[in-house]
């Protein structure tokens, strides 16, 4: 049996679990982010910005449950008259639960994808992107780089998760060799890790994390753990969880 570790939003930890032992894994996991709901300007903000044909990019489902949460059935009704574009299936499928119409999904589910579909479909006026306020800036300096006019609104927040009981295993057991893999599903979650581990071996953190195999979900969280020093060892075709799970299944 794979030995799977990885970090995910508490909100998002127990279905994650389930999804990974579905799939024959033994896990090892804890929560990695704690999300918090933006602040009322942001949403203010967001709700100024709709008008007809205005692009509207989602990052996240849970982008998508932050809207949902502040404007009730409302969402819907603001969202009607603009290009709605889903970063993902996953995210896409969240936004048509809440009634809100999806006309854009990429190719490629990452922020590269969503910023060459950006690239190809518009040459001027405004993009609204609609995410945390931690993500990349892939998208962000994208369009700003091409002349668009960018309004970015943070519907919600991502600060670090107090390191638990759970943490605290998970580091101890990729510390020790214990984990067959390591699975990332963020740049922040993965430079999270990284800085616990640093904390727990400070001498040799690093050396240790390369004797385990590392996956990222996707381009962004793979330049970050390269930036860590720890070049991934997978990414999956598809940038969603269950991919990133089949595809470490596949490979051992």
């Amino acid at each position: 049996m794979i030995t799977l570790g990885f970090t995910r939003p508490a909100s998002k930890l127990k279905s994650s679990v389930e999804e990974a032992e579905g799939l024959g894994f033994k896990v090892l996991a804890a929560p990695s982010l704690d999300i918090i709901h933006g602040d009322p300007s942001e949403f203010a903000r967001l709700k100024g910005c709709m008008g007809e044909g205005t692009p509207v990019v989602f990052g996240s489902t849970t982008a998508a449950d932050h809207c949902s949460q502040e404007f009730g059935d409302e969402f819907k009704t603001m969202m009607s008259p603009c290009e709605v574009i889903a970063i993902g299936p996953g995210t896409a499928k969240c936004l048509e639960e809440y009634g809100v119409r999806v006309d854009l999904v990429p190719e490629d589910h990452s922020s590269y994808g969503v910023l060459n579909l950006i690239s190809r479909r518009y040459k001027s006026g405004r993009i609204v992107t609609v995410r945390s306020d931690s993500g990349t800036d892939i998208i962000s300096k994208g369009i700003k780089d091409s002349g668009l006019e960018l309004e970015d609104i943070a519907v919600y927040k991502l600060v670090a998760a107090d390191a638990g009981d759970d943490m605290i295993a998970l580091l101890e057991s990729a510390g020790t060799g214990k984990l067959d893999w390591m699975a990332f599903t963020s740049p922040l979650s993965a430079s999270t890790f990284f800085d616990r581990m640093r904390e727990m071996y400070p001498e040799d953190y690093l050396d240790r994390m390369k004797k385990i195999r590392v996956a990222a979900i996707g381009r962004p969280t793979a330049d970050m753990l390269s930036s860590l020093g720890r070049t991934p060892d997978l990414i999956p075709s598809k940038t969603t969880f269950h991919d990133l799970l089949l595809e470490i299944r596949d490979r051992c």
